[in-house]
């Protein structure tokens, strides 16, 4: 069966339920593909541990600092004909991914100071994951760019299943007016509310992995089931709830006050002119700007801030081709940095084969160092996808696979302003979840 040469445009309008069941149902195969994918032995925790971290830590989470997904997420589970837990599931794959093995310390509440020892599917308490996931992230200012426009880009590299099953998406999402919300362009797995995107307010975020020994797992073990936990957010949703805002102060605001358990790398900016990276810990933002003349910002997988490099915490990634990536590119796009480089240019740095096949432009391969001990993944891998983001002009470019061979498909939204719009806002709708179900509480305005 040949595979199709681009993943599925997926629009979706209306209130976040409509939209949520119309994710659902058009993509309701590739989620159950992937959730199929997921729940196979070894792949991420176990299903009961899961279940568990999942009803007493994500949807708390979800419910204290970002209700406004709730509707989306259950009409995304009732359009694919699954339980709300199996999409929290999905949503918080890279967090379930990364709370296993000897190093990774204990809930900071938990009595218990010794690493958390928890099982994978079908493998005793071995730390061995399935596939691994490294990202290579770029912004660039308008002083370097030959039309002026500011663009963020990035190297989608994550589990070859991803690209084999076709279980991607490109969500392109206009909220109902009444929500105050912006519209987004996101690119992410089926059944995801989002993994990097921008919206017609100008502001974009790309993102990639990062493991420090901040990171911690987010169940208290001392405590029965059904205890009341610390309620914390998936990453993923971190970074929805960021392309939910219009100023990019509020975005930040929002990063900032995000409850979390693990490490996470972003590049964010803005149509305004300005871009930066957040290499985000547990209980910290590590900030970083284009310096000494520099006009753009690029990172790949390991921590380079100075200000983590003095705290009391280390970096746990194994190294590899993270410790060149980034400088790749950077080599790539310096010579034009000044007024010269246009997306293609952009573009062409990205399919850098430096260690081929274990380069910025991935091609299909097993890992590399899956004999690390607790590295997170170890299966097959590749560049799922190459995206540009013109934050100026509100459009995208973005290709399934590798970019030195993807097919190129662009995408729009609308020019909006930030003016007159309020992020920190109540919508007026509480939710509750009743038998698993999510049911409004009330309405006011």
């Amino acid at each position: 069966m040949m595979l199709p040469s681009n993943y599925q445009h997926i629009v979706l309008r209306g209130l976040p339920y409509e939209r949520g069941h119309t994710h659902g149902e058009q993509a309701r195969q590739k989620i159950l593909d992937s959730l199929a994918h997921y729940h196979a032995p070894g792949k991420l925790l176990p299903w009961e541990t899961s279940l568990r971290i999942i009803k007493e830590v994500y949807l708390p989470g979800i419910e204290k600092y970002f209700p406004e997904a709730l509707p989306e997420l259950q009409g995304i589970a009732d359009g694919a004909g699954v339980d709300l837990d199996e999409i929290l599931f999905l949503n918080a794959r890279y967090d379930l991914a990364r709370v296993r093995g000897s190093t990774i310390r204990p809930c900071p509440s938990s009595s218990n100071t010794s690493p958390s020892k928890v099982a994978v599917n079908g493998h005793g308490t071995q730390n061995d994951m399935q596939e691994l996931q490294e990202c290579t992230t770029a912004g660039f200012l308008a002083e370097s760019m030959s039309n002026g426009d500011i663009i963020l880009a990035q190297n989608w590299d994550m589990s070859a299943n991803v690209y084999l099953k076709d279980t991607a998406v490109y969500l392109e999402i206009h909220p109902d007016a009444s929500e105050d919300l912006p519209a987004m362009f996101v690119m992410t797995e089926a059944g995801q509310l989002g993994r990097s995107g921008f919206n017609s307010a100008g502001l974009g975020v790309c993102a990639s992995s990062l493991m420090s020994t901040e990171d911690y797992f987010p169940l208290d073990l001392s405590l029965p089931p059904g205890s009341p936990q610390e309620p914390l957010l998936p990453m993923s949703l971190v970074r929805r709830q960021f392309l939910h805002n219009t100023n990019f102060a509020n975005a930040l605001i929002n990063v900032k006050n995000a409850p979390r358990h693990l490490s996470n790398k972003l590049i964010v900016g803005t149509a305004d002119n300005f871009i930066m990276s957040l290499e985000i810990t547990p209980g910290s933002v590590h900030l970083g700007y284009p310096s000494n003349g520099d006009n753009f910002v690029v990172a790949s997988n390991h921590f380079t801030s100075e200000s983590f490099q003095a705290s009391q915490w280390n970096d746990r990634y194994p190294g590899g081709s993270s410790w060149f990536r980034a400088v790749r590119v950077d080599q790539r796009v310096r010579p034009s940095n000044n007024k010269q480089l246009t997306e293609e240019s952009i573009t062409e740095a990205f399919c850098d084969h430096l260690s081929l096949p274990s380069s910025v432009c991935q091609h299909m391969e097993d890992c590399t160092v899956k004999n690390v001990p607790d590295y997170p993944y170890k299966g097959a891998q590749t560049t799922l996808a190459h995206v540009r983001y013109n934050l100026t002009k509100r459009t995208t470019s973005v290709c399934k696979g590798p970019p030195c061979m993807g097919k190129f498909d662009q995408y729009s939204l609308p020019i909006t302003s930030n003016l007159g719009q309020h992020e920190n806002r109540e919508i007026g709708v509480n939710y509750t979840i009743v038998n698993g179900k999510l049911r409004k509480q009330e309405t006011s305005q």
